[in-house]
């Protein structure tokens, strides 16, 4: 079976979609009879296809300079490009992964072919309007856009919506209450992380040689505004009057330099490390949670979070914010807790209890991998790959027919 996934942006700019994405089609390649394609723009701006070492290929369509995001590029005119690649490539089934130009291209000519097209929905409707920062006034009319749009691309193009939490799948109903949908995690790798071990490497190659018997206060993930670090800044000097902590920011993002210079005029920037990680995917993520005593996600809109749940694959103890799909996975004093995320001190607070109670550590630890087992992706990836089969096998079945009635 040949599976497009589709997606605007991809690596190296790294996201919980891209990683995600780059999951999916490395674990169905591995499969016998699978042949898997990732379709996006262009880094470059050329187009390009190429083998990956990890079995799928990548093609990249023609692109040019977004005008909300300069680091990034996107393919206004995919459709140039969309009709073309599916009469080479011939895929059985597309998964977008996004309701954006290359998504929407290839899903308008998989119509005209009877192709399947399923579609996971990895944003929260609050995602576009957080990103793009509209004012608070236009809160309504945006949002009135935004479930338009969605509503539009939904039953246009998609035969099932997949949804990784049921968060996403309610917003999903609310906006077409009659479209398929599935919950299905987005999944990690439980045995990969657990091989994974911090070496005196990568203590050297970050310089924590100094933190690693002191706590550590973790973030991954975007450094932007719509992450809601803003809340999780200001709780930081509540906490280190009362606890020598180190905080550890891992992502690139926006908002960092304007963090850093709010750092700087609290003179608690030394307290404070930035990382980055370049490649997607690779082990050496993972050594930051391993190294860390508690995970912190403040955002208000994640519609499942693969940060927090690689964290929790992690052992770590978590303070999430209340808000969106992070519930699902954080139960309140049961793995962490969970906090007003608009709230410095009710956060604060709770980060505190974690570093300052090792006994709570522990039990959250444990409780953590305990909820995040059923996120496997051996246990995960087989669903995704009944959907496929079933789709293909109805795609073909429907074809059949309509050539007997001919």
């Amino acid at each position: 079976m040949k599976i497009f996934y589709s997606l605007e942006v991809f690596t190296p700019h790294i996201s919980g979609v891209t990683v995600s994405t780059d999951r999916l089609a490395s674990y169905f390649s591995s499969l016998k009879d699978y042949e898997t394609y990732i379709i996006t723009a262009s880094d470059s701006g050329d187009f390009l296809i190429e083998k990956t070492k990890k079995g799928y290929s990548l093609i990249k369509i023609r692109s040019y300079p977004s005008p909300i995001g300069k680091d990034t590029k996107v393919s206004y005119f995919a459709k140039l490009n969309a009709k073309k690649i599916i009469d080479q490539f011939q895929p059985d089934l597309i998964h977008l992964q996004d309701p954006l130009f290359i998504s929407l291209s290839l899903a308008s000519e998989a119509k005209k072919r009877q192709i399947p097209v399923i579609m996971t929905q990895h944003n929260s409707l609050e995602f576009p309007l957080s990103y793009l920062g509209f004012p608070k006034f236009f809160k309504n009319w945006s949002t009135s856009i935004v479930k338009s749009y969605y509503q539009t691309v939904f039953h246009k193009y998609c035969d099932l919506i997949i949804a990784p939490s049921h968060f996403i799948e309610e917003e999903i109903k609310k906006i077409s209450p009659d479209i398929p949908t599935q919950v299905i995690s987005n999944g990690i790798d439980l045995k990969r992380i657990e091989g994974v071990k911090i070496t005196e490497d990568f203590l050297e190659k970050y310089q924590f040689k100094d933190i690693v018997n002191k706590p550590i206060v973790l973030y991954v993930g975007r450094i932007s505004q719509e992450k809601n670090l803003k809340t999780l800044l200001k709780s930081i000097p509540l906490i280190l009057k009362n606890q020598e902590a180190t905080f550890l920011f891992v992502g690139e993002g926006k908002l960092k330099e304007e963090m850093i210079k709010e750092l700087e005029k609290l003179s608690l920037l030394e307290r404070i490390r930035f990382c980055s990680v370049k490649e997607p995917n690779s082990d050496e993520i993972y050594c930051f949670y391993k190294l860390a005593t508690l995970f912190v996600m403040p955002s208000l809109i994640e519609a499942q979070s693969l940060a927090t749940m690689e964290a929790m694959a992690c052992g770590l103890p978590i303070v999430a914010s209340n808000k969106g799909a992070l519930p699902e996975l954080v139960k309140d004093e049961e793995n962490g807790f969970l906090v007003d995320g608009l709230n410095p001190e009710e956060m604060a607070t709770a980060v505190l209890k974690i570093i300052n109670d090792s006994n709570l550590q522990r039990k959250f630890s444990l409780k953590s991998k305990e909820i995040i087992a059923s996120h496997d992706i051996n246990q995960v990836y087989p669903l995704l790959k009944n959907i496929y089969e079933e789709s293909f096998k109805n795609s073909f079945k429907k074809n059949r027919v309509e050539e007997e009635n001919l």
